[in-house]
């Protein structure tokens, strides 16, 4: 394996973990699509996946006591209902295909919620199952959870705190999910070589460290341009990725 690999996982790594340490989310919507210029695309998914647990369980302590339980609990549940028709989805669609839906998709709902744009929610129970339904879903198929929780719960407007909490035990409780599912769907043995795991773990540790120190400094506006800045990023890249693969 050649060096310049390894150590471009592991910087793409620590991207995606100091702006999901930062923002509580993003970390497969940063590095997925870059992770693809260096390996197989689904192993980019499966190493997401693991690397997503080993995020959150270093990071969940921190945030104990800011959550909100019953969201955290509902939309975890939709989370699980989702991933499991995801995870078979990606042994049938191609993972190109999924990408330029939901790029598309992200980009024109990011560019709503930047003009102010909201849709009343009248009944939130239903709301927050549905939007871990969807998060569950492109999760197992695509590693991309974020994104349909993160515009749900900036709807809402959520204060940045709480909304930073909850998606952090969100995605610790479903990431153990997803790579569960993944394992019950046979996408794990996609993976023919582990030594990856050498930069990108410690590039989730930099990432972890750096992001905390970030975070103090963002008030609740910068908080919300800065969440839907990723979105947006993330969104790109992965219609400019789908692109390039079908060119």
């Amino acid at each position: 394996m050649e060096v310049f690999n390894l150590l471009a996982a592991g910087a793409i790594i620590f991207v995606g973990s100091f702006f999901a340490t930062v923002s509580g989310f993003g970390f497969a919507l940063v590095a997925t699509p870059p992770l693809c210029l260096v390996m197989p695309v689904k192993w980019a998914i499966i190493f997401v996946l693991v690397l997503t647990v080993l995020l959150r369980a270093l990071t969940m302590y921190r945030v104990w006591g800011q959550f909100n339980g019953r969201t955290v609990m509902l939309t975890s549940i939709g989370s699980f209902i989702g991933m499991l028709p995801g995870s078979k989805v990606l042994n049938i669609i191609p993972v190109v295909k999924l990408e330029l839906f939901l790029g598309v998709v992200l980009i024109l709902a990011t560019l709503l919620m930047s003009l102010q744009y909201t849709v009343p929610i009248k009944n939130k129970t239903l709301g927050r199952l549905g939007a871990g339904v969807l998060s569950g879903f492109f999760g197992a198929s695509t590693s991309v959870s974020g994104p349909p929780l993160v515009l749900y719960f900036l709807n809402e407007h959520t204060a940045k705190e709480e909304m930073r909490a909850n998606m952090i035990w969100i995605f610790g409780v479903t990431g153990i999910l997803m790579v569960g599912a993944s394992y019950w769907a046979g996408n794990i043995s996609a993976v023919e070589n582990w030594d990856y795991m050498y930069t990108m773990i410690p590039g989730t540790l930099l990432g972890i460290w750096a992001g905390e120190k970030m975070f103090r400094y963002l008030n609740q506006q910068l908080f919300r341009r800065l969440s839907l800045c990723i979105v947006l990023a993330g969104a790109l890249m992965m219609l400019a990725h789908g692109i390039s693969e079908i060119l």
